[in-house]
């Protein structure tokens, strides 16, 4: 890591364009796939399947978007304002500034933006409270729940150089029964690390995130900091999702003509909780992702990544530099150095046709066996994963009513290794899809925006899995915490093997925006689970609203 801190410091005095992301869980997402399928041309500013976005690229795109409705032309006024350092649009202003020093633009609280002529310097700056308040009651339980949650976030960019964004939120929440047995289960809060009980069943947490960015030339984008990042245009990613913790990392982002390259070195954490107050393990992983735009309407693209420790002594415990190399195959490099590292490796892709449609999906090999693949053995070695979404915009004709359908199929024991540090796991958290594996899923999702600044979304889905009776019963392949070592039969792997569980949820959410990313919120969720896995049947009814500000709606599946 010396190493990659390094060079992340050498380049920061290279003339650089500095970049800001959008923020996960907003609408920004679905409304930059909105206009590119009307479009009709995959956007020449995004690569959509790597997340988050540029915010100066965002700007740019929906600079250029197509609006067929009213609708459409606020949400394009919404893109440029919330992206107003690089807009410099004066509707992003706001008439009569707060005390004439806040909100002088309406996305920010408190911003800057000066140029020295004469030094040739200048800074753009954004300040802004974050904040989420919630309650909520789940009926069949009798049980209250809530959200309290206040912290800040800083982006800008120092001249041409230096871009920087930084995130901080403390946190309250009580949680419906299953979560907190989950929480009970793993020991982390879902999307956070340590924690501690806060009041009756409640628990305190803190979430941080930040970084700086830069670009040596105008082709390739650095970036180091610690976050989240996301791989696919599904409302689930099999490949990387940003449903675990945030993490440490450094990537390098190159784009050339119709192609994006994207290298990601990451630290993650094996957690184990420890009486003594001893560090937790570390081990790495080296990702590396290939997007290529073919026609108007087509992108493909290939990863591979490899997750790989050093904590045995015979391996020096030292990060292992061979994985360093951009462009290698990193699987040839595993068998050149005889480890047992996990590599897993394969395939996304998304078609935009007809000014309504998006085709998209994922196809993942993990330890990828050819012969077992294409005989479809019942083998444990076969284990792959597959994707297959359709997002349907301006339904039957009407307008802003979008739909969304995608299917996901994980066979056990996909995301797994011989070790639990080779597992593709951050913090006890998946880092591909919060299932785990051995499980089928069909989820449903419709859209519909009928006013300026009222959003509404129905989402309902489906999973069934196989799953372990216990934590130390024989491992059926769906819990990615677990290794290799008691796997009960390794030539009649079936898909939903082990005990059955089934997870039905319909989620209903009504968000309207009272000012620039200030929300108030209603929410109601019905979810059942059923199965041998259990010994009796849970419902939950919970009904519930709130206030949040430059934040996402928490949704509780």
């Amino acid at each position: 890591m010396r190493i990659l801190l390094f060079y992340v410091l050498l380049g920061a005095g290279v003339l650089a364009s500095a970049q800001s992301p959008l923020t996960s869980n907003f609408t920004n997402y679905h409304l930059v796939d909105r206009f590119e399928i009307m479009n009709g041309e995959i956007s020449k500013f995004h690569f959509t399947s790597v997340k988050p976005f540029r915010r100066d690229m965002q700007y740019r795109f929906a600079a250029e978007a197509t609006a067929i409705s009213a609708v459409d032309s606020f949400n394009r006024a919404y893109l440029l304002i919330d992206n107003a350092m690089y807009s410099k649009s004066e509707a992003a202003l706001t008439d009569k500034p707060l005390l004439n020093t806040f909100y002088t633009r309406k996305n920010a609280f408190y911003s800057i933006s000066y140029e020295d002529v004469l030094f040739g310097t200048s800074i753009d700056l954004e300040v802004n409270p974050v904040l989420g308040f919630s309650g909520g009651l789940d009926v069949q339980n009798d049980q209250s729940i809530y959200r309290n949650s206040r912290g800040v976030v800083v982006r800008g960019n120092l001249g041409r150089k230096l871009g920087f964004y930084t995130y901080a939120m403390e946190n309250q929440y009580r949680f419906p029964n299953y979560l907190r047995s989950q929480i009970d289960e793993t020991g982390v809060v879902p999307g956070t690390g340590l924690h501690k009980r806060f009041g009756d069943n409640g628990e305190d947490f803190f979430n941080a995130s930040g970084y700086i960015t830069f670009s040596p030339i105008k082709e390739v984008m650095v970036q180091f900091g610690h976050d989240r990042n996301f791989i696919g245009n599904g409302h689930r990613s099999l490949i990387l999702s940003d449903y675990a913790k945030e993490y440490p990392f450094l990537k390098f982002n190159t784009r050339v003509w119709r192609i994006n390259y994207m290298n990601l070195f990451s630290e993650h954490i094996d957690y184990v909780p420890t009486p003594d107050g001893q560090a937790f393990k570390r081990k790495f992983n080296a990702f590396h992702h290939l997007s290529i735009n073919i026609g108007k309407n087509l992108n493909i693209g290939f990863f591979e990544n490899v997750i790989f420790d050093r904590q045995d002594s015979s391996e020096n415990n030292r990060y292992e530099i061979n994985y360093l190399n951009p462009i290698i195959f990193y699987r040839s490099v595993e068998h050149g150095l005889n480890s047992s590292d996990n590599v897993i490796l394969g395939t996304d892709w998304k078609w935009n046709f007809l000014k309504r449609f998006s085709f998209y999906g994922q196809l993942v090999f993990d330890e990828f066996q050819k012969n077992e693949f294409f005989k479809q053995t019942s083998s444990w070695t076969n284990k792959w994963a597959y994707q297959l979404g359709l997002k349907y915009i301006n339904v039957a004709g009407i307008n802003n009513l979008d739909f969304q359908y995608e299917y996901n199929q994980v066979r056990p024991y996909v995301y797994q290794h011989f070790t639990k540090s080779q597992n593709w796991i951050h913090f006890n958290q998946a880092l591909a899809h919060p299932l785990g594996a051995n499980f089928r899923e069909n989820i449903v999702i419709i859209r519909y925006q009928p006013l300026d600044r009222l959003n509404i979304t129905l989402l309902s889905s489906i999973s069934n899995q196989g799953k372990d009776s216990s934590v130390n019963s024989e491992n059926y392949g769906a819990n990615i915490l677990r290794d290799y070592s008691d796997i009960p039969n390794k030539e009649n792997v079936q898909i939903l093997q082990g005990f059955n569980s089934t997870i039905q949820t319909i989620n209903f959410t009504a968000s309207y925006m009272l000012w620039h990313n200030l929300f108030i919120d209603f929410q109601l969720l019905y979810r059942t689970t059923s199965g041998s896995y259990y010994t009796a049947p849970m419902n939950n009814l919970i009904i519930g609203g709130g206030l949040r500000l430059n934040t996402g709606l928490r949704k509780y599946e």
